[in-house]
């Protein structure tokens, strides 16, 4: 064995000769994270799923979202926040805030924007399809099937929403990551400061 190698009998001696400094600033410091994390506040999320309408396509197989999930997350997220569910018309809506009543208000005002927005657009595009309609040569008969069907794709097009549903988070959800984190760094810190004192000790002894 060489002298840059470092024998486990070192080790050994080295967590023997420092385990008091190690475990002084491992429990200092795991006593002030706990205390951290203990310390944060209750918080509350809300969730509730939108399903985006939509539009009125003449002549067209395919239904087309009134607005992009894209549009949706950069025009309504102002309040909440706004996740498109992949492959779906769904977007989910959520907010945290630290009671329970502002982060059902953040949640209601992003869905009454959606919802308020979206229903413009449609009833625009009804209106311009009626406009349309009335200088059809169609009777007055088909005329009247026509809006009927149009009413009745109106209300099942609509965007609407879910339940609104709100989650309690003790510690603000958080005290896991907090733990884990302090107990990383109380380790490394811990080990850190036996390895300097070892060091001003062996410095000492040289001179």
């Amino acid at each position: 064995m060489s002298k840059d190698e470092i024998s486990l009998s070192e080790i050994y001696l080295f967590f023997v000769g420092q385990v008091r400094t190690i475990a002084i600033v491992f429990f200092v410091l795991l006593s002030l994270g706990f205390v951290y994390a203990m310390t944060r506040p209750t918080l509350y999320v809300s969730v509730a799923s939108v399903i985006v309408g939509d539009s009125i396509n003449l002549g067209s197989s395919t239904s087309k979202q009134l607005e992009s999930p894209e549009v949706v997350v950069y025009k309504y997220s102002s309040s909440a926040t706004i996740t498109p569910v992949k492959n779906t018309s769904i977007v989910e809506v959520s907010a945290i805030a630290e009671d329970r009543k502002s982060s059902i208000q953040k949640v209601q005002i992003s869905i009454s924007s959606i919802v308020t927005a979206q229903n413009d657009i449609y009833q625009s595009q009804e209106n311009k399809f009626i406009k349309y309609l009335a200088i059809l040569e169609v009777t007055d008969t088909t005329k009247m099937q026509i809006l009927n069907i149009l009413q009745d794709a109106s209300s099942s097009s609509a965007t609407h929403s879910s339940e609104i549903a709100t989650t309690e988070l003790p510690y603000s959800g958080k005290i896991y990551k907090i733990m884990f984190a302090t107990i990383l760094i109380a380790a490394l810190a811990a080990l850190a400061a036996g390895a300097i004192k070892e060091f001003v000790m062996r410095v000492r002894e040289i001179e």
